[in-house]
Parts: C-alpha cells; structure tokens; sequence
C-alpha cells in the first residue's frame, strides 16, 4: 500500500489543487489536493511539510488532521492510504508548483462540477465539511 499525505489550503472560498499530468503514473490527469508520498522514516506530518516545501516551495506552520482515506488509483490500480490535513497556516506564497501541469484556487461551489476531480480528495473535502 502506498501511503501520502494531502493538504487542503482554503482561503475566501476557495480550494487550491493540483492538475497532475496525463503522463503520470498515478492520478494521471485529474485534478487534485497537493500531496506526496511518504517516506518509510517520516510521520504524516513530516511528509506533508517535505513535500508542500518540495512542490508549492511554502512552509506548513499550522495542521489540523483531517483523517486517512483509502481507495484505488484509476491509473496505476495501487491502493493508497492517503493522510488529510486541513493546513490553516503557511508562510510564503504559493505561486505555482515544480512538479504538476498547473495548481489553481477553484471556489468550493465549484468543485462538485468539476471534470476529472479526483474521487478521494471529493470525500477529503466532504470529511472537512467544505462542500
């Protein structure tokens, strides 16, 4: 089982996610929470800071876990374990990232509607009472 640990970043209505590219080898194409895979030393958490430093260059300063949520990915067929956090504070900004197609804000309302949404970051968002 592959383990990572997402962020939900919220801000004036607003979620941040990710467009992974069509040639990754997981979730490719949908459009996504930012995260990354743990490493076998690290806490959830030190993994979510690693990797929101490594793709959005920003620093989590304040966390709240949201909870685990396992499913299958459409194009690998692997089973994930994915860690949530609401990151209710950061520092720096988040321009964009080194290593998806694009990250952008997209208001909450919106998100149900949205083409190609990856299917677990919906009940991340549901979990946290966001839509």
């Amino acid at each position: 089982m592959d383990i990572t640990s997402v962020a939900v970043f919220v801000m004036e209505g607003k979620v941040l996610l990710e467009k992974r590219r069509k040639d990754e080898d997981n979730y490719a194409g949908l459009w996504a929470l930012p995260g990354g895979h743990k490493r076998k030393k690290e806490s959830s958490m030190q993994a979510l800071k690693r990797e929101m430093r490594e793709e959005l260059r920003i620093h989590i300063s304040k966390a709240e876990y949201i909870g685990t949520f396992r499913d299958i990915d459409p194009t690998s067929k692997h089973i994930y374990s994915h860690h949530a956090y609401l990151c209710t504070g950061w520092k720096d900004h988040i321009k964009g990232t080194t290593e998806e197609e694009k990250v952008k804000w997209i208001e909450l309302k919106k998100i149900k509607r949205l083409k190609n949404m990856n299917p677990v970051d919906i009940k991340i968002l549901k979990t946290a009472k966001l839509i």
